[in-house]
């Protein structure tokens, strides 16, 4: 077999073969270049710690805040709403709102369908509520419960969504990732069994 000198043709392809096939088990042993992690190139979703946002206790909080709102005439994108019966606070409706928080922040996306294509009924559903009525506010940024309600005010759809007369309970949950500067996720669960 005649020897390869480094100028052909023939040894640059041997160099570049050699190369390559190093190089695609050096990226395999270290996991090719972040399979599994989030977009930012940190730890895979699986590895990603939330906090609930530091605004207090929303379990009593929540209903009497959405209540003075409520028992208030209120106009949703120039359509006057008249105020309509209370809400009580449910624990199933927070766990919903809370798995669909979390999911947003762990997996960094904004939008009422989850990243496993859940929606709010299947979310409700799956929290143990009987649902026959169901809606679903978000929001992100707002730093506290009142600013939160002010945004959803000042929406057509989630002022609404907070004025519906044939709803009976409400959840919230207020999530942010753990240690990234993420902004706060709000999610409001309105519904009746």
């Amino acid at each position: 077999m005649p020897s390869l000198k480094p100028s052909s043709p023939r040894w640059r392809l041997a160099f570049l073969t050699i190369f390559v096939a190093q190089l695609s088990a050096a990226l395999s042993a270290c996991g090719g270049g972040g399979g599994g992690a989030d977009a930012a190139g940190t730890a895979p979703a699986s590895q990603v710690k939330t906090v609930a946002c530091r605004v207090g206790d929303l379990s009593a909080a929540t209903a009497p805040a959405v209540n003075l709102l409520r028992t208030s005439a209120q106009s949703c994108g120039g359509v006057q709403y008249p105020a309509v019966p209370t809400v009580a606070w449910d624990a199933r409706l927070a766990q919903a709102a809370e798995r669909h928080g979390t999911d947003m922040a762990i997996n960094r996306f904004f939008d009422h369908t989850g990243s496993d294509g859940s929606s709010v009924g299947t979310r409700v559903t799956a929290s143990g509520y009987a649902w026959t009525v169901v809606a679903e506010n978000l929001a992100s940024g707002q730093s506290s419960l009142n600013a939160a309600l002010a945004a959803w005010l000042a929406s057509t759809g989630h002022c609404q969504n907070l004025m519906k007369a044939n709803v009976t309970d409400v959840g919230l949950a207020c999530v942010k990732r753990e240690g990234d500067g993420q902004p706060y996720l709000w999610t409001l669960v309105l519904a009746r069994p």
